[in-house]
């Protein structure tokens, strides 16, 4: 009969992370450390975690290791699964509209850790950016969570760190930052500025990724300086452009 499976709680992982990065990890069972990030995801997870987590993936993006790299993409999938784990596993009360800044302790728990992982997606997007995978992994991530938060809360720093990255050659990075604009013109009611309006127009001239050319016409959509007819038009005539 097989031993049933002991699963880490988050501490626990964090732990390991620490014995990879000095070299005392022998057991060489990191790999099954996404099993049991995927099993955290199914309890309530404490503010206190959170806070050793966010720490350990600062640990991670600074310290150049291989194993590292391989478990970078488990933690950011895990960074960016959790404002719906507490949704729907420790029902948090999402006020929409309401402010929420980095770092911030309040009252409310859920509120508190998403003002934590706010916090740490701010701290990698301001490291320098080596152009290196890693880099270009968790700056996309770190922009994806907040880009995805916009849609429940009102981040003020939001808009100057997508408008920051749009013009990354980071693809995923760029992305990213495109649908936080999209985003953030859906839900709140700011003019555009013409320098983004021209920003946005030269990211369609330059790009071949259609979905970066259609997300940039659907920003301006959003904003209400075009219309979806318009946004047609353009679309077909970068087609033309682009296809043969």
């Amino acid at each position: 009969m097989s031993k049933k499976k002991q699963y880490k709680n988050i501490t626990e992982i964090c732990k390991e992370i620490d014995l990879i990065i000095e070299n005392k990890n022998n057991k060489n069972d990191y790999k099954y450390l996404y099993s049991d990030l995927l099993h955290a995801l199914q309890r309530a997870i404490d503010y206190s975690e959170i806070v050793i987590f966010c720490n350990t993936v600062l640990k991670i993006a600074k310290t150049k290791n291989r194993i590292l790299r391989y478990l970078e993409k488990d933690f950011w999938d895990f960074i960016n699964k959790l404002p719906f784990q507490l949704l729907l596993i420790q029902r948090i009360e999402i006020i929409e509209d309401e402010k929420i800044e980095p770092n911030i302790d309040y009252d409310n728990q859920g509120k508190k850790i998403l003002s934590r992982l706010i916090g740490l997606s701010k701290e990698i997007i301001e490291l320098p950016d080596n152009n290196s995978k890693g880099s270009k992994l968790r700056r996309a991530s770190a922009l994806r969570l907040i880009a995805d938060l916009i849609n429940y809360y009102h981040i003020p720093e939001a808009k100057n760190l997508f408008i920051n990255s749009i013009k990354s050659k980071n693809k995923d990075e760029q992305f990213r930052a495109l649908e936080g604009l999209e985003n953030y013109y859906e839900v709140t009611e700011d003019e555009i500025d013409d320098g983004l309006v021209k920003v946005l127009n030269e990211i369609i001239k330059e790009t071949d990724d259609r979905t970066v050319a259609s997300t940039c016409l659907q920003i301006q959509i959003n904003a209400g300086i075009i219309d979806e007819m318009t946004a047609i038009c353009e679309i077909d005539d970068w087609k033309d452009e682009n296809y043969d």
